[in-house]
């Protein structure tokens, strides 16, 4: 679970354009000028309409949203998701990386805190398996393995683009390893681009936010079969699960889906656990 106000506390420190720039992206990010608000403003009903083609566009292909954050126009619109690709291999791991950065939010101190909380989340998770697959090279060795027989570990990271507006953006970052699915990491960023923060559940869905994500996940529960409902822990207590730090993101039509992580709610066959709220009338924004 990750703790949403972690990158506002973060201390950003006096050299984090040199870390941030060359870490992640290398000089990638370029800034571009906020030209769709002002189209939209000079050319009225048909520009809104191609605009909003556009967004549900950026929502329903995260491919599409990935390149059209290269041009001009629409990269103003996106904000987010440059990144920078590597790929590199030894004789006991191979990476795949695709890291994203977010950019042209108008809010450099979002932008600055939430690129350095991607840089330190993943930085951490390939240092983690780095060494795990050292361990698990060393283990296959010493027990009579041959090194030209080992099957290097992979580690994969990489995003997700949920839900893209003018107001809020919603993105996965996720690294997973081949042998280890037990160490895969998911970090869930939701942001309010109008307040420049991130956002919980009780700023989506108001003070009682905990028991309207219950009640919707105790509905969605109870239409399932009996199978799915036998793998859920016989003690569970639904709003247990759910705190201003529990795991969401925004789905391409801007709702929220909850996601409660393996083991938490069931054992470990059931994996994660994904459930779309279905808000009372009027409890959420938009």
């Amino acid at each position: 679970m990750m703790d949403r106000r972690g990158y506002e506390q973060i201390e950003i420190p006096d050299e984090l354009d040199e870390i941030v720039q060359g870490a992640i992206a290398e000089g990638l990010l370029r800034r571009r000028e906020h030209r769709a608000v002002s189209v939209l403003k000079r050319a009225g009903p048909v520009a809104a309409v191609l605009l909003l083609c556009l967004v549900s566009l950026l929502n329903l292909s995260p491919a599409f949203a990935s390149v059209a954050c290269e041009l001009p126009v629409v990269g103003g619109l996106c904000r987010v998701f440059l990144f920078r690709e590597y790929h590199t291999q030894d004789d006991i791991k191979y990476v795949d990386a695709q890291i994203p950065q977010i950019g042209d939010t108008g809010r450099a101190e979002l932008e600055a805190r939430v690129n350095l909380e991607i840089q330190k989340a993943v930085s951490a998770c390939l240092e983690e398996s780095e060494a795990r697959a050292k361990d698990y090279y060393d283990a296959f060795v010493s027990t009579g393995g041959d090194p030209a027989g080992f099957t290097p570990l992979g580690i994969t990271v990489d995003y997700e683009i949920h839900y893209i507006s003018p107001r809020y953006v919603s993105f996965t970052v996720r690294q997973c390893e081949t042998a280890f699915s037990v160490y895969n990491h998911y970090y869930y960023y939701d942001l309010d681009l109008e307040t420049g923060r991130a956002l919980t559940l009780r700023d989506w869905f108001g003070n009682d936010y905990r028991q309207i994500v219950a009640d919707s996940m105790e509905r969605t529960i109870a239409g399932w079969s009996e199978e799915q409902r036998s793998l859920l822990w016989d003690d569970l207590s639904i709003i247990d699960l759910i705190s201003e730090d529990t795991d969401f993101y925004l789905d391409q039509d801007g709702q929220v889906v909850v996601v409660i992580g393996r083991y938490e709610a069931a054992c470990g066959a059931a994996g994660r656990l994904e459930f779309t709220i279905d808000a009372p009338d009027g409890s959420a924004p938009r």
